[in-house]
């Protein structure tokens, strides 16, 4: 068996073909995946793509997508991990431990101090991702909402076209979002437009806001169920909302949203009920990096908080050092696992860990990490 190594532009075709055989069998040759992940899986990012082949045959596949991952000042790149697959006749030889191996020392190499992806706790656990993050899910409800206006009926809701002046709009909001994934501009497009996704925007009398709606099951066509990303004007955008259910006859909405307070202006008042869970699953690939890209974040956040301290992180064969000025010296060793929870867990610290060095942390951490449903891949 090969070694894993990048596909090259020539083998972009026959890797699709083999992960719709692994995520959509039965269904080979429509590129299924590609469709739905257009910003992700293009011709030119064919060297994302991590391959194995054995006497030939593609066997395993991975893909390494950068991101950027904005937390108040700071900025996180990330490497995140999509499309991890085996040939189904070959599952349980070790090719997925092999593939994901590899990808961590890439990561490494490429200096990533982060990586993300969405799966199963226990499978990714075992190679040091964790859940983390957090998103928030919302039911509304049109007793909640209440029913549109005449004048809110009589708005002039669009689907969207990726129209440059919108392209713009949409670009100009998400960077708004103190928690958020960095969105070139060149990506708007391909993002708004996603298979299963509908892309609603109204402008008014100067206003605009936008909608996106998930379709059950990720269908062209069909009911919606969620609504994955909203934003622009408040009270516009929650009268689009209250409009959309009525025209379909939706009595019920989930809406997800990250830890932005606009987000949770538009949707609590119209909610019947909310939850926080995580948003997906993290690993720490460089400590000393990590620590690096959050420094002026935590350093501003002890100011306001009174923390002061120099804590000495260990995780494994890696440290980190976070000066937080004046105070007691504290050292503090944590599993790879254990270290997700204590920067982007979901738990206060107070509820996991029982020393006077969390307690302080604790007023710090864990941060709101957060991808929205759009950056997936």
């Amino acid at each position: 068996m090969d070694a894993p190594r990048p596909a090259r532009p020539d083998e972009f075709a026959e890797v699709m073909d083999f992960v719709d055989l692994v995520f959509r069998p039965g269904q080979q040759g429509r590129f299924i995946l590609q469709s739905q992940y257009p910003h992700a899986y293009q011709p030119e990012y064919a060297r994302r793509l991590i391959l194995v082949r054995d006497q030939g045959q593609i066997v395993g596949n991975l893909a390494i997508h950068p991101l950027v991952l904005r937390l108040g000042e700071a900025r996180l790149r990330a490497g995140g991990i999509g499309v991890v697959g085996t040939r189904p006749e070959r599952r349980g030889e070790g090719i997925m431990t092999a593939l994901l191996e590899d990808a961590i020392r890439r990561l490494r190499q490429a200096r990533y101090p982060l990586s993300v992806l969405g799966g199963d706790r226990q499978r990714y656990g075992w190679f040091g991702w964790e859940n983390g993050g957090v998103q928030q899910v919302f039911t509304l409800t049109g007793r909640h909402l209440g029913p549109p206006s005449p004048a809110e009926r009589r708005l002039r809701l669009e689907r969207f076209a990726p129209h440059p002046r919108v392209c713009r709009q949409l670009h100009k909001l998400g960077r708004e979002h103190p928690c958020w994934a960095e969105r070139p501009l060149r990506d708007i497009p391909l993002l708004f437009a996603r298979v299963g996704r509908q892309t609603w925007v109204c402008r008014e009398q100067g206003r605009f806001a936008y909608l996106v709606l998930q379709r059950a099951g990720r269908r062209r066509q069909g009911p919606y169920e969620a609504i994955h990303e909203a934003g622009g004007d408040l009270e516009l955008a929650r009268s689009m909302i209250r409009v959309l259910m009525a025209r379909y006859g939706i009595d019920r909405l989930s809406a997800i949203a990250g830890p932005n307070p606009q987000e949770v202006a538009l949707y609590l008042p119209g909610s019947a009920h909310w939850r926080r869970e995580s948003a997906c699953m993290v690993k720490i690939v460089d400590l000393a990096l990590l620590l690096q890209a959050l420094g002026p974040l935590l350093r501003r956040r002890a100011r306001e908080a009174g923390v002061g301290g120099c804590f000495r992180l260990v995780m494994g064969e890696q440290t980190g050092l976070l000066d937080l000025g004046p105070g007691r010296a504290h050292r503090i060793a944590l599993d790879e696992r254990e270290m997700v929870g204590l920067f982007f867990g979901i738990q206060p610290l107070a509820e996991r860990f029982a020393r006077p060095a969390f307690e302080k942390l604790g007023r710090l951490l864990p941060l709101p990490l957060y991808i929205p449903p759009l950056n997936t891949i």
